[in-house]
């Protein structure tokens, strides 16, 4: 279907983003990607649909050379891309005319469009989102409607772009099980991830490392390799990575990419380990790992902090107009509960929203895709303010001019893709913005500006003075982390701060953000991924369709997986494991684990072993 003769790409004429790749992708194959930030993973995915021409070998496309101008468009009909970044691929204002664009432009018979528009759409799950506006999607969403687009144009290759990278768990399964569908169907796909449980869906692995091919074989050839990976800023799959955790504790077993394989293979380690140790006490209600409490409120984190931020009954309509959330905040609270709730056309993005946030605690907010967690952190600083109810900051109302004006320096907010947030002419210049623009001294401002850059890993002397776009992928992305700290806020606000990044940089990120909190700093962090909010969260809120449905400690959250699983999100991948092997046989207690590292230690122990 796909063959690469030796090609070399770069983009300045001196650093190769492809240095000689060797690759030919069969017709029907499932084929994944791997490599850390600037491997060339993007690079060569441009490649295979002519968007970028080798500068030196040769691409084909079922035998046609994507450097012949001549066949451009035969190749991208045949080869569909769908990139990370979903904002730089919509195009329309309405989902049904987004995803009818590639096929009005192939010259598809109008009356077939419609019909191909609903499949595509039914097919990542947005069925009936025909007429909803693109720009009020969420991020998730947005992601969908770019995949459905290029799905509308029934290519013969799909490459995916780390497309999942912005999607919640079920939203990862779903596309999951679409490309697998696809494959099951004949379809060559092409995925690009960061997520080795997604890599070990494939036929085969490709592993790159600044510009060539480091790895390449079926998933158990390649991501049983631990070290390897590593070496490579890669991980392993969790199954892998508990086999490695028990091997470090004298318990041998041998790394399977499947987890339930992994299950197997461990059950059959564990045969008779109820009589060569115990297995852990169940914890008693309410502490860690203990039943949780009815209701949505699970045990909550201990927290001497004084409340910082209150959202007190919020609720918000992104197609209310300001003149009429204007005019309803006058009335009586019980008149416009009465007045909205008799509106059928109304969509709410968050309804009846309560919830505080302690100073010094780190709080994680989960939720499907479209729950409402980028609208809920908006009202954090007062971006936008509540169509019902009152957020306050340290007591004051943000909806008051001035509170909401104060609330800009003392809530700082970091977005989905951080980097985006750049923009000056310098490093300095740009984390400088803030703080100038609280009216400080240029001693001052300078003093902030080290002190950020200081904060975030980079060094004054060497970044201060250059362009924040000549930086790497990962240091643009400290850079504007540096921008929110150097305003010294008292809530650190990030939306997915991790996505998109690979697992090394990822690792640094959460370290990063960890760190600033035992300094004190109070911190919300968004995330779709279950496993970093288990691991660094004191308390995790869930939303569902714009409500708080779980509240509580992690291991209390996590705890109700039935209701996680109804909602559309998942377990931590040691929990998830745990009760696999429990409903094998193998007794490890009752304990909710958050980390394979726990998971592994409880094994050890039972099977008499010292981890």
């Amino acid at each position: 279907m796909i063959r690469c003769e030796n090609i070399v790409y770069s983009y300045d004429g001196a650093t190769r983003a492809l240095d000689g790749v060797k690759l030919t992708i069969a017709d029907g194959e499932f084929l994944c990607v791997l490599g850390g930030n600037g491997s060339g993973k993007s690079t060569l995915a441009k490649h295979l649909n002519a968007l970028l021409v080798p500068d030196k070998g040769r691409v084909t496309v079922e035998g046609l050379d994507t450097a012949d101008p001549e066949y451009v468009y035969d190749i991208r009909s045949r080869v569909g891309l769908v990139f990370q970044n979903p904002d730089d691929q919509l195009v329309a204002t309405l989902v049904a005319d987004d995803v009818a664009f590639g096929p009005e432009n192939l010259g598809v018979a109008p009356q077939d469009i419609e019909a191909g528009v609903a499949r595509a759409l039914d097919a990542v799950g947005l069925g009936g989102f025909e007429r909803r506006e693109t720009h009020a999607l969420s991020g998730g969403q947005k992601q969908r409607v770019a995949i459905a687009g290029v799905l509308a144009m029934k290519p013969h290759v799909i490459v995916l772009d780390e497309a999942t990278a912005m999607l919640d768990p079920r939203g990862r399964r779903g596309l999951m099980r679409a490309a697998r569908a696809l494959h099951e169907q004949g379809m060559t796909v092409v995925m690009i991830t960061h997520f080795m449980e997604e890599a070990a869906d494939a036929d085969r692995v490709v592993v790159l490392d600044q510009g060539k091919i480091a790895l390449e074989g079926t998933p158990a050839e390649v991501l049983t390799h631990a070290d390897e990976l590593l070496g490579l800023e890669l991980d392993v799959p969790p199954s892998c990575a508990l086999a490695v955790a028990l091997g470090r504790g004298g318990v041998a077993v041998t790394p399977q990419v499947d987890e339930d394989a992994m299950v197997a293979e461990i059950a059959r380690a564990f045969t008779g380990a109820a009589a060569q140790g115990e297995a852990p006490a169940r914890p008693a209600a309410g502490e860690a790992g203990g039943p949780a409490a009815t209701g949505s409120s699970c045990p909550a984190a201990a927290s001497a902090g004084e409340v910082c931020l209150a959202l007190k009954g919020v609720s918000y309509s992104y197609e209310t107009s300001s003149r009429e959330r204007a005019r309803r905040s006058r009335r009586r609270a019980s008149a416009r509960r009465a007045a909205w709730g008799s509106d059928p056309n109304e969509v709410w993005a968050l309804r009846d929203v309560d919830l505080t946030v302690r100073q010094g605690e780190l709080l994680g907010i989960a939720g499907h895709t479209g729950s409402g967690k980028s609208t809920l952190i908006q009202h954090l600083n007062g971006l936008i303010h509540p169509t019902e109810g009152t957020v306050e900051l340290f007591g004051a109302d943000l909806a008051g001019r001035r509170a909401a004006a104060a609330a800009k320096g003392r809530v700082g907010i970091v977005f989905q893709y951080p980097e985006q947030q750049l923009f000056a002419r310098t490093v300095f210049e740009d984390v400088a913005f803030g703080p100038r623009n609280l009216g400080m001294s240029e001693s001052e401002v300078a003093e902030r500006v080290r002190e950020a850059l200081d904060s975030v890993g980079l060094a004054f002397d060497e970044v201060a003075e250059k362009s924040p776009f000549a930086l790497s992928g990962g240091q643009q992305r400290r850079c504007a982390f540096a921008g929110v700290i150097a305003m010294r806020p008292d809530v650190l606000v990030l939306d997915e701060p991790v996505a998109g990044l690979d697992p090394a940089a990822r690792r640094e990120f959460l370290d990063l953000i960890a760190r600033l909190n035992e300094q004190g700093l109070t911190v919300i962090m968004v995330s779709h991924s279950m496993d970093d909010l288990a691991s660094l969260a004191d308390r995790i809120v869930v939303l569902n369709e714009g409500r708080v449905a779980l509240e509580g400690v992690p291991r209390a959250v996590f705890a109700r997986a039935e209701e996680l699983e109804r909602i559309g999100l998942g377990l931590p991948a040691a929990e998830r494991m745990a009760r696999r092997l429990r409903a094998a046989g193998v007794p490890v207690g009752e304990d909710v684990f958050l980390t394979v590292d726990e998971l592994a230690g409880a094994l050890c122990s039972l099977k008499g072993v010292r981890s």
